[in-house]
């Protein structure tokens, strides 16, 4: 529940697909704006709901769509509910999208044609980091999508929230977690805020000079690691675990209905040792100091080794294509022997 788990909770065949591209929203961590110029393009409801019915053929039996934001255009989503009502497509899938979509009032037909899960980026319970963060969304627009959206019978809804953002208090921290507990959503993740270059935070790093756009330009950031702004990794890693375990006993309490519906689900489809795993993995985990997962990632990702592949982008494009071809001939070399 805590933690990252399959979008769509299935034993059947799975695949990803993508049915639009970009965002509009201007969020200031986000770099998809930058790279789509603040555009959102779409294919047809025909087309996707073609390509689900030609998925359905090959055996698959659920689809995840990865799309930025699937849900801003009603007409659209209207269509291919619509159309896999019509085309007799079964597919269970699920999306992404923002909790202030026009398309709410579309949940029923969502539901209806076979959507299981609903993400949404929440990000934070304080409505002052969310301002910081220019979500321009409100915690009533979030309750209100939440809700709609587990009245329309959507099983998983699933919230995305960050931590360790620039100006946050520990008060809004746990404002956060308490906001999670509040909210109907079944499961939850909380990742840490990083910078990416071209975002408009990085940009605000720029000019504040906590990094340098023509030596960093390769990097990325946790923002707690460079912004003075921010609460200390360790105060984070604390009210994290103490607020994480809070909210898992909450809604055990609390919600016991629609957790049991969520744990059966998982049963349905996890070995039960994970399905315990997930539950008590918080209860379980270190009081300070890095985590495991921070641990290998440093192991494993060292500055040498991100400079070296920055050094790359220097070469000839002459010795990068011999490069390239070298590669593809030892691989079709190792096909030929297997």
């Amino acid at each position: 529940m805590p933690l990252d788990v399959p979008a769509v909770l299935s034993l059947e065949r799975f695949t990803t697909m993508q049915t639009s591209r970009g965002c509009p929203w201007p969020c200031v961590f986000c770099d998809i704006p930058i790279f789509n110029e603040g555009k959102w393009r779409a294919r047809g409801a025909e087309y996707v709901v073609g390509e689900l019915a030609g998925l359905q053929r090959e055996g698959y039996g659920a689809v995840f769509f990865v799309d930025d934001h699937f849900l801003l255009q009603p007409r659209r989503i209207e269509a291919i509910c619509r159309g896999i009502g019509e085309q007799g497509v079964t597919i269970e899938w699920g999306c992404e999208g923002w909790v202030d979509s026009t398309c709410m009032d579309l949940f029923p037909a969502m539901d209806k044609a076979h959507c299981r899960t609903l993400m949404f980026g929440i990000e934070s319970g304080s409505q002052k980091i969310l301002d910081r963060l220019k979500k321009e969304q409100t915690l009533q627009e979030i309750e209100t999508a939440v809700a709609n959206a587990k009245r329309a019978g959507i099983e998983i809804v699933r919230g995305f929230f960050v931590v360790r953002i620039p100006d946050e208090t520990e008060a809004d921290l746990r404002a956060t977690f308490r906001f999670a507990s509040k909210i109907r959503i079944d499961s939850f993740g909380f990742n840490r805020l990083c910078v990416y270059r071209g975002t408009p935070l990085w940009r605000e790093y720029v000019r504040r000079g906590l990094v340098d756009d023509a030596a960093d330009w390769y990097k990325y950031f946790k923002c707690t690691s460079i912004d003075p702004s921010c609460l200390s990794g360790e105060d984070v890693h604390r009210i994290r675990s103490e607020e994480m375990r809070r909210l898992i006993l909450y809604k055990l309490t609390r919600h016991l209905r629609q957790t049991l519906r969520l744990l059966r689900r998982f049963t349905r489809h996890m070995p039960s040792r994970d399905v315990l795993y997930l539950l008590a993995k918080p209860f379980l985990g270190k009081k300070q100091g890095a985590t495991r997962a921070e641990v290998l990632s440093r192991t494993v990702e060292p500055g040498e080794i991100k400079s070296a592949a920055a050094d790359l982008t220097q070469l000839a494009d002459e010795t990068l294509e011999h490069a390239i071809k070298s590669s593809r001939e030892e691989r079709a070399r190792l096909q030929a022997e297997a």
